[in-house]
């Protein structure tokens, strides 16, 4: 087990506690869906923009959506892709896979 195992993991099962970070991550996984309004990320056509997410959420304020979606970037859930103004996230899966193996010590 490495040093500080405990903290890191605590920090990174926190990051996933939260039920609109859930969504957040679940509307990231599913991609750009064709009702979407903003434009397409040139750089990564599936990323999402928080407005279209903003949209899909309803009752999450923009500044909650900011932040939560900067917990889910700190802990390397996601990752931001800018395009001019706008800004685009998409699904990091090694994170979730690394996590998963971290944690599967608990059930070896």
């Amino acid at each position: 087990m490495r040093p500080h195992y405990e903290t890191e993991m605590a920090k990174a099962a926190k990051a996933l506690s939260d039920p609109i970070r859930m969504k957040i991550l679940t509307m990231i996984k599913m991609g750009r869906q064709s009702d979407f309004q903003s434009p397409v990320c040139t750089f990564e056509p599936a990323a999402v923009c928080p407005a279209d997410l903003q949209l899909k959420l309803g009752d999450v304020s923009p500044s909650k959506l900011s932040y939560h979606l900067k917990e889910l970037k700190d802990e390397g859930y996601i990752k931001e892709c800018r395009e001019g103004k706008r800004h685009y996230y998409s699904l990091q899966p090694e994170r979730l896979k690394q996590f998963t193996k971290d944690l599967s010590w608990l059930y070896e």
